[in-house]
């Protein structure tokens, strides 16, 4: 992990959000598991996650490209680059970032019409969050290296 990078950071908070959000659900699955006709929820932002990250990389890309074309052209760099590509540069981290809340529509388990499994919903919570941990360690771990850095100690 990348200790000064932000884009490594704000990838990790993402995911923490992501991860809450997940955590809400499970919470409102489990206290509806006797709630005649409720839905159970699922909340998925994996994918979203990856197409940033796979965007960061390809904004990295272009960056370390215009690099090496300045050191030959520093004149004609810029007036290369499209307002489409100066955009894409310049875009946040976080945009386009989406957490999807939807109903399960899997079929009842029982004849009240809802569709909660109160084992699938603790594995899930477990697996949930163990993830959590892990991000939120990475995170602090990242954070607690850089300090040490800006006080001049070493690791």
């Amino acid at each position: 992990m990348d200790i000064i990078s932000n884009r490594t950071k704000e990838i990790a908070a993402m995911a923490l959000d992501g991860l809450n959000e997940r955590a809400k659900a499970i919470s409102a699955n489990t206290v509806n598991v006797l709630t005649p006709g409720y839905q159970r929820k699922e909340v998925s932002f994996e994918s979203s996650l990856q197409e940033i990250i796979k965007r960061e990389d390809e904004k990295e890309q272009t960056k370390i490209q215009n690099s090496i074309e300045y050191q030959n052209n520093p004149k004609n760099v810029l007036a290369g680059q499209s307002p489409a590509q100066i955009a894409f540069l310049n875009s946040q981290v976080n945009d386009g970032f989406l957490i999807d809340v939807q109903n399960d529509m899997a079929e009842p388990n029982g004849l009240d019409g809802n569709n909660v499994n109160l084992e699938v919903e603790m594995m899930d919570e477990a697996k949930n969050g163990m993830q959590y941990q892990v991000v939120a360690n990475l995170l602090s771990k990242s954070y607690a290296a850089l300090g040490s850095i800006i006080k001049g100690q070493n690791q």
